[in-house]
């Protein structure tokens, strides 16, 4: 008797665990345990607008050119050396025009007096107007010859226009030079512009002023400055893009012209853009989806991205302001599938 007892209470306990185990199986099948997962609201945020571009580094440069002819008597700058603005670089044999700049200072101080003489008698009444008008004219004839002279002097003196780097002399002391031949290049490395293109499409963003960030594959990490100082009038028909430059200074001479360089132009900023964390973004096989959370369960909502800034992405369709997104734990989540949200 106590062996059926003891049978029919083991098959009795035997049923009711294989009920709740029953039990419990299906209610995991029916509702699983929820997913931890990180999230936030879709808010409206402002949107810098940038357009890169690919840019030539150039230098303004001159050709140091003789006004008169005459032999090269000194060069005093050494070949590619730093020189400032107005410093003396050539000089030209000026010992003739000296001369005649000693002889028409003479002529002058001559006219002078014998215009205050001639003045000084006029008022005695012993010399004519005639003769004081006379020295007068002769006086300012004179006056514009010791000028001129002192003009032709200062030309045989060649100096630097504006600071910056000379290249290497193209003559040597003695040699005979032209009008208009060239003696050396002068470059100036301090105030580089870039010169670039953008597609037409920003022409009404464009103004001058703008700010552009400067890279270089030379200094990686490095950031240069500058401003846009032109902007073409016209559109090139032949790629359909606006040319633009922008002045960089360049202090330290780090830049140099003929360089490559990436340009970033700021074109101002977009106001009301819709903004999510580009990881919160799933790939699918006809472009991106994210997980927006309702009623404690999360859906996949197909989106369209626009710009990228840093670590967000912009979207243009799919969300609105308000909706709760996934951004983390979205790879574990499935449609439909109850989520609970780590504060």
């Amino acid at each position: 008797m106590k062996k059926k007892i003891i049978l029919v209470t083991l098959i009795g306990i035997t049923a009711i665990t294989w009920g709740i185990y029953k039990y419990r199986s299906q209610a995991a099948v029916q509702e699983p345990n929820a997913i931890w997962v990180q999230a936030i609201n879709v808010e409206e945020s402002t949107l810098p607008l940038d357009v890169n571009a690919i840019g030539t580094l150039v230098a303004r440069s001159v050709e140091i050119t003789p006004e008169l002819a005459g032999h090269v008597r000194k060069i005093l700058f050494q070949d590619g050396t730093f020189v400032k603005k107005d410093t003396f670089l050539i000089q030209l044999d000026d010992a003739v025009y000296k001369a005649k700049y000693e002889s028409s200072k003479a002529q002058l101080v001559y006219s002078k007096n014998d215009y205050k003489r001639k003045s000084l008698l006029g008022k005695q009444g012993a010399v004519t107007q005639q003769a004081i008008d006379q020295a007068d004219a002769d006086l300012k004839e004179k006056m514009a010859n010791a000028q001129e002279s002192a003009v032709m002097v200062n030309k045989m003196k060649l100096i630097a226009p504006f600071s910056g780097m000379v290249g290497k002399s193209k003559v040597n002391p003695g040699d005979y030079v032209t009008t208009g031949q060239s003696l050396v290049t002068l470059t100036d490395t301090l105030h580089l512009r870039i010169e670039y293109n953008v597609p037409e499409q920003y022409l009404p963003l464009l103004k001058l002023g703008q700010e552009v960030k400067v890279t270089s594959a030379t200094y990686p990490g490095k950031i240069f400055y500058g401003k846009v100082s032109f902007i073409s009038p016209t559109i090139n028909s032949e790629n359909r893009s606006v040319s633009l430059y922008a002045d960089v200074p360049n202090e330290n001479n780090i830049l140099a012209a003929g360089m490559f360089v990436n340009v970033q132009q700021s074109l101002g900023t977009e106001e009301h853009v819709l903004m999510i964390p580009a990881r919160s973004l799933v790939p699918i096989l006809d472009g991106e989806q994210v997980y927006k959370v309702a009623d404690g369960k999360a859906y996949s909502v197909t989106v369209l991205t626009g710009k990228r800034s840093g670590e967000k992405v912009q979207v243009l369709q799919g969300l609105s302001r308000g909706d709760v997104v996934i951004t983390d734990g979205q790879l574990k989540v499935k449609n439909g599938m109850r989520i609970k949200i780590k504060s």
